[in-house]
């Protein structure tokens, strides 16, 4: 998976902000979103079906500092929109 893959499938599932943001990657699987109000990690695991998403330490903007701020179970119907990121083999 690459991280435009990790944006496309969060984006796909609305769960990114709703206000403007910028994003770029982080790892394969994570990625980084910056907003007017937040600075936040999201993390994609196709495996266990959750999205984990972390909140950058508010007290520095510099700060690369991230603390769990909460887990999202994804449902089957979700885990059916998103398209596999390598083909199946037959």
């Amino acid at each position: 998976m690459t991280p435009n893959e990790t944006y496309e499938d969060l984006e796909q599932l609305h769960l990114l902000p709703a206000t403007q943001f910028t994003w770029r990657p982080f790892t394969s699987t994570t990625i980084f979103v910056d907003s007017p109000h937040d600075r936040r990690v999201y993390r994609l695991n196709l495996a266990d079906a959750t999205v984990d998403i972390f909140q950058a330490d508010p007290s520095s903007e510099l700060s690369e500092h991230f603390e769990p701020l909460k887990t999202i179970q994804l449902t089957p119907q979700q885990m059916n929109q998103l398209k596999p990121s390598q083909p199946v083999a037959s």
